[in-house]
């Protein structure tokens, strides 16, 4: 039996001599990337330099990134300078590509967006109406963001875009951008407020502490603005606003100066003189004097009661220029 189990040992170690090999093809090797294929994308967070691009709702106007503020860690990265790399792409020794993060992969699809791609909102490249762009503008040496005109405010979205050295085998020597986008509206204030019990009692929002807001929206300070509102003839109204964000410009003011009284159905109204018991709910009024916009209680609004105040400030010569007011409220 012990003799068995020799022979059996030997005939082992001499199938596994046999199996050896000094010809270096039968070692396993790194994969080489022909042109047709989508090289992986190795991980290496030195080489990924990242960008916030926030853009304001109804103020669309392209970012440009210079990449000769990124000298260095392309210089790093890539042991070239900035305009070795622009040259490069022209001669064959750089690629310029998307980067498909999902897939962990160079995306090797064809430009849909002169020297660059539109992306959707999964950070994907698409043909067309996407939500946002990068491109390669050789002449400024930078990348150039944008988003269409007319976009939504709430988009918040990655795209990436790479330089890498071509080698024949791999796009392992590289440096990655990634943009992270967003479209947002700085007119826009949501906020939670509490209005005190007790009849025609008011929450008293601060105009003071939406300054860049303001600034932002009407190219003015917020002593300047509530200057303004405070008489009417001037150039800046309130108005309701319905859940669908539709201003009712037609109703004139109901309550105190620039100020409304809103019924049950958050239609403008005129004080009943009996209250909620009547189908008055709530007043929107401007109190200049006080720096503040004030949202007060009518007479017999039951305790607990919640309701969105929705309303805006707004230019009656210039309806892009204003400031939108979105108020959770509860009733004490």
């Amino acid at each position: 039996m012990k003799k068995n189990i020799l022979y059996i040992a030997m005939a082992c170690i001499a199938l596994g001599f046999t199996a050896c090999s000094d010809d270096p093809e039968d070692a396993v090797s790194k994969h080489v990337y022909g042109p047709d294929e989508s090289p992986y994308l190795r991980a290496d967070a030195d080489a990924t330099i990242s960008l916030n691009a926030e853009f304001r709702k109804g103020h669309v106007t392209p970012k440009t990134v210079y990449l000769k503020d990124y000298a260095e860690q392309i210089q790093t990265k890539m042991k070239m300078t900035v305009d070795d790399m622009l040259a490069g792409i022209e001669s064959g020794k750089v690629a310029f590509h998307s980067i498909n993060t999902a897939r962990g992969i160079w995306d090797m699809s064809a430009m849909t967006k002169g020297d660059g791609w539109w992306y959707n909102n999964n950070g994907a490249v698409v043909g067309n109406d996407g939500v946002a762009s990068i491109e390669l503008d050789k002449a400024a040496k930078a990348l150039v963001l944008n988003v269409p005109e007319g976009s939504a405010a709430g988009l918040s979205m990655a795209a990436n875009v790479g330089f890498a050295v071509v080698n024949g085998k791999d796009y392992d020597q590289y440096v990655r951008f990634t943009v992270n986008f967003s479209i947002t509206d700085p007119g826009t204030i949501i906020q939670d407020i509490i209005i005190p019990a007790g009849d025609y009692a008011s929450y008293e929002f601060d105009l003071t502490s939406i300054e860049n807001a303001i600034n932002a929206c009407f190219g003015m300070t917020s002593a300047d603005f509530i200057a303004t509102i405070a008489d009417t003839e001037n150039d800046i109204a309130m108005y309701l606003a319905d859940d669908n964000g539709n201003w009712d410009t037609s109703s004139g003011y109901t309550a105190g100066g620039i100020g409304l009284w809103v019924d049950v159905d958050h239609k403008v109204c005129n004080w009943s003189g009996n209250g909620y018991a009547a189908g008055n709910f709530y007043y929107i009024e401007t109190h200049a004097d006080d720096k503040t916009v004030g949202i007060g209680r009518a007479p017999g609004v039951p305790s607990g009661t919640k309701a969105k105040i929705h309303f805006v400030y707004a230019s009656k010569s210039d309806a892009t220029r204003f400031v939108e007011f979105v108020l959770n409220a509860t009733f004490e």
